[in-house]
């Protein structure tokens, strides 16, 4: 029995139309930490991780910018076909707790097109008993929860706690009560339910509409064991840079690999530029853009240092930096981490210190008065020479 989306006003229903009000507390969910359904399975691709499941006939569920809410993306849900569905789910490590001590269950949402009268994304909440078995599930979809009338590209805040909800297991999977509608408080309070345990919980879109665009944000579950609070965003990765080599000699055959990293992988293929600086001539490389394809996390340059022979020519202090993003999406600059340092030092010796000259020596000078008496002496002398030879 389709049910999901019919028109069906029953009960009451808290809500409050947001636009662009963000949950508080609530931690983002960037798109490249949503797990494909290929490789998301219970039990073993998380847990604590949000995963693709139940796309069927070309539904799609993925982050996007297309409908911004709490900052800049939601959860995008495509229903191309009546048959499609599409959806997110999340389940933590130790399970949210039993379904009587709930404490929260909301989310956003929003429909963008649709064929159906009041058709809207829908939240499940995923039960099992003692022996760890799936038996229930609840679902609450805005229209059997008696919401109508509201108009598109609106975002809508749903309190499942103080809504109708249905139980869409089959009576063949366990299922008790199959799509019976009432009050999720008489389900908390049914001993049949109360002590389940909520392992898990969905949002998405399904059953009923050829054309359906919708999206979801900011899903919160709040349990005794486990909470989720999840705000779903484009959130660019951010960029650092590191070697593997802090000082280089100038010879034959030094260098460092720089590695570039993204804090998350890269949804499209990227190019990141870098720049170089100090001492020219003494180094090459890791100048220019750095290549990275889409799903990859690291991309590596190469710094050699220049082989030379000269004496003394010293050491520098080159630099490698990741130039910022031209456009703000792409990536953002890791704070403290985007300057990577790489010294490059002379290994040829010093150059020798030239010869100095030997010191001049100092002349004995004479005062006049002993010049005078020198001058004296000298003329005594020579007159006593010129008495004393005998003349021919």
């Amino acid at each position: 029995m389709k049910i999901l989306f019919r028109t069906f006003a029953v009960g009451s229903i808290l809500i409050s139309a947001l636009l662009g009000a963000q949950a508080a507390g609530a931690s983002v969910v960037a798109a490249a930490d949503v797990v494909p359904q290929a490789t998301f399975q219970w039990g073993s691709s998380g847990p604590d991780r949000w995963g693709q499941v139940g796309l069927t006939a070309g539904g799609g569920a993925q982050v996007t910018t297309d409908f911004a809410n709490s900052g800049n993306g939601s959860m995008r849900l495509d229903l191309p076909g009546t048959s499609a569905k599409a959806g997110l789910a999340y389940y933590p490590t130790a399970t949210f707790g039993k379904l009587s001590e709930l404490t929260q269950v909301s989310y956003q949402w929003l429909v963008h097109t649709t064929d159906v009268v009041d058709q809207a994304p829908v939240l499940r909440l995923y039960l099992r008993n003692a022996a760890g078995v799936h038996t229930q599930t609840l679902v609450y979809t805005p229209d059997i929860a008696g919401v109508h009338g509201v108009g598109l590209n609106q975002w809508t805040t749903a309190d499942m706690r103080n809504g109708i909800v249905w139980q869409g297991r089959s009576a063949a999977q366990g299922g008790l009560d199959p799509n019976q509608r009432r009050p999720f408080a008489e389900f908390r309070e049914d001993p049949r339910f109360a002590d389940l345990v909520v392992f898990a919980v969905e949002g998405g879109a399904g059953n009923g509409s050829s054309g359906f665009v919708g999206a979801i944000d900011n899903i919160e579950v709040v349990g005794p064991l486990a909470s989720v609070s999840a705000n779903f965003e484009v959130v660019p990765p951010m960029a650092s840079i590191q070697c593997d080599k802090a000082q280089l000699l100038d010879s034959e055959g030094q260098a460092a690999i720089c590695t570039v990293s993204l804090s998350r992988p890269a949804e499209v293929a990227l190019s990141i530029l870098l720049t170089t600086t100090g001492g020219a001539g003494r180094f090459s490389g890791c100048a220019g853009p750095l290549e990275f394809a889409a799903g990859a996390s690291t991309a590596s340059c190469t710094i050699t240092a220049t082989a030379n022979t000269v004496k003394g020519d010293g050491q520098i202090s080159a630099s490698v930096a990741i130039a910022p993003a031209d456009n703000a999406g792409d990536y953002s600059l890791q704070a403290g981490a985007s300057v990577a340092a790489i010294e490059v030092a002379n290994d040829d010796g010093v150059l020798a210190a030239p010869v100095a000259p030997p010191p001049a020596v100092a002349v004995p000078a004479l005062s006049d008065a002993m010049l005078a008496l020198l001058s004296l002496g000298l003329l005594a002398w020579a007159a006593f020479v010129t008495r004393c030879i005998p003349r021919v």
